[in-house]
């Protein structure tokens, strides 16, 4: 591993692992819809729910970035700036609707319109820019659980998961489960305004890389 795929791992990894895991509960066989699947924790979550047996369907405003999700394991793609986006997920699903709503954008209220019954949604950002209000009536009709993850806060209030989450994770990278994932471009120190354009303007995907100064290989 480079230290440029390094230095992708530290927040998205770890924050992926335990949306899925600890916080959604994911069991193999289940149906995982994972929001903006192409940016930085998508794509690091459209790899660990494949990896514990998970169907993902994945969204994404493009082709070009839904071809990047395919590449990485996602069953279906869905482009969420289709009006019929969500008839496309309950045809996926057979009319079940998903169990894992893995969303770090903003797309809750949408999303409950495809939940399963007994399903999990966990809010891991809000990219979108904009706090939801939830009908709450919905979570009680469906008697889904609507959950956070907020991985900063680890360290502090729950020490001793931190150790046990990346365990698990370089156990699916060492076996070929998990890679990191790099936007095709990795920027010099001087090209910083031009890395921070292609975030703004949504043309990245995975994680953008500075790079300060060229390196050898990271010891992992």
């Amino acid at each position: 591993m480079s230290f440029d795929e390094a230095a992708s791992l530290t927040i998205t990894w770890p924050t992926s692992h335990e949306a899925l895991v600890g916080r959604g509960q994911l069991k193999p066989g289940e149906w995982v819809l994972v929001h903006a699947a192409a940016g930085g924790v998508g794509l690091v979550a459209v790899q660990i729910a494949k990896a514990l047996g998970g169907k993902v369907i994945a969204t994404a405003g493009s082709q070009d970035k839904l071809d990047v999700c395919k590449q990485y394991g996602a069953d279906v793609l869905v482009n969420y700036r289709s009006d019929d986006w969500q008839k496309q997920v309950m045809q996926a699903t057979g009319g079940k609707g998903v169990d894992v709503v893995f969303d770090p954008v903003g797309l809750v209220q949408k999303s409950l319109k495809v939940i399963a019954w007994k399903g999990r949604i966990v809010v891991v950002g809000f990219a979108a820019g904009s706090i939801e209000k939830i009908p709450m009536n919905l979570v009680l009709l469906k008697n889904i659980s609507l959950v956070g993850v907020h991985w900063g806060a680890y360290l502090k209030r729950e020490p001793k998961q931190v150790p046990v989450v990346w365990k698990e994770l370089l156990e699916l990278y060492q076996k070929g489960a998990l890679k990191p994932v790099l936007y095709s471009k990795i920027f010099p120190f001087e090209a910083l305004a031009t890395g921070l354009a292609a975030i703004e303007d949504r043309s990245s995907y995975g994680k953008v890389i500075l790079k300060i100064k060229e390196d050898t290989k990271a010891r992992l």
